[in-house]
């Protein structure tokens, strides 16, 4: 940060302590920026399988975690899977559920995905979820045998095969 900033962003009539003035200039030194991400412009939809698309909006290569909206243009069923790590989804639009389950999301809905679970994700018509993932997703045969696994770079890869494809170029700013 520039020599001033933080002077200039605490006005004098701030009522911020000493070690609050002294923690945020650790954090001006050494904190993550904050990021804004335009939904229009700087992303786009991408395939998937079948007919949902995904729409991403964060790769952190250090943690392993990402955020993408999955949308379903049509009523679909992406399969039997299980998470490596917690998966967080809001609901933007349409609704969803697991058939192991006996809840329907609907917008607005906040829900939780343990490690562990096993459960096979049913989208409505019409449907976009928020999903925050860390980790990877291991997704099943109907035997249950394993057939695939993917995580951050997975799916990075799926949107940057989809750039070159589109002649669209790849955002880094989405990695961050």
């Amino acid at each position: 940060m520039a020599p001033g900033a933080l002077e200039r962003r605490i006005s004098s009539e701030s009522k911020l302590s000493p070690l609050d003035r002294a923690e945020m200039a650790l954090v001006d030194a050494h904190g993550a920026p904050d990021v804004y991400v335009n939904g229009k412009t700087d992303t786009c939809w991408h395939p998937w399988v079948g007919d949902l698309l995904v729409k991403p909006l964060r790769y952190e290569p250090k943690s392993g975690d990402f955020v993408i909206v999955l949308r379903a243009p049509n009523d679909t069923v992406l399969g039997k899977h299980r998470h490596r790590g917690v998966v967080t989804a809001t609901t933007l639009k349409g609704k969803w559920n697991y058939f192991e389950y006996d809840w329907v999301a609907q917008p607005g809905d906040y829900v939780v995905e343990n490690p562990g679970t096993i459960h096979t994700l049913h989208m409505y018509e019409d449907t976009e979820v928020l999903f925050t993932v860390s980790g990877s997703i291991e997704f099943f045969n109907d035997d249950d045998t394993l057939r695939n696994t993917m995580d951050l770079f997975s799916f990075m890869h799926l949107y940057k095969i989809h750039c070159e494809k589109t002649g669209q170029k790849f955002n880094t700013d989405l990695v961050y």
